[in-house]
């Protein structure tokens, strides 16, 4: 299986569980994984035979804008079943970074696979 990737796509959301993470966004970054396969795209050089990454990253940078989920999971959940539902890749792996929570750590993150049933 082939894969189309997207690091380090940094989107803004409103997001967490304590009352100062609700008064403004914070910045999120996303790293983002699509297994699919590229044949048919490496034969056509057509974009419109594979994923296109430019559509994925204003897809997922538009649901982080209009989000105001108190958890990554269930905002990384919404991604995941928006790229799935609209591009649809075979399996994805996304992982969520939000490095400006806690100043004692580099960076906080989730990651969540899922496959096409």
């Amino acid at each position: 299986m082939d894969l189309v990737k997207i690091q380090g796509l940094t989107v803004q959301a409103l997001i967490g569980v304590f009352d100062f993470e609700r008064h403004e966004k914070q910045r999120l970054i996303l790293d983002l994984d699509m297994h699919t396969c590229l044949q048919k795209a490496a034969s056509s050089d057509n974009v419109e035979d594979t994923i296109d990454y430019g559509k994925v990253a204003q897809r997922l940078t538009e649901i982080a804008a209009s989000s105001s989920y108190y958890l990554l999971e269930a905002l990384a959940k919404e991604m995941i079943d928006t790229i799935f539902a609209e591009f649809g890749p075979d399996k994805m792996t996304l992982t969520v970074n939000k490095p400006d929570i806690l100043k004692e750590a580099n960076n906080v993150a989730i990651s969540m696979t899922r496959e096409r049933n």
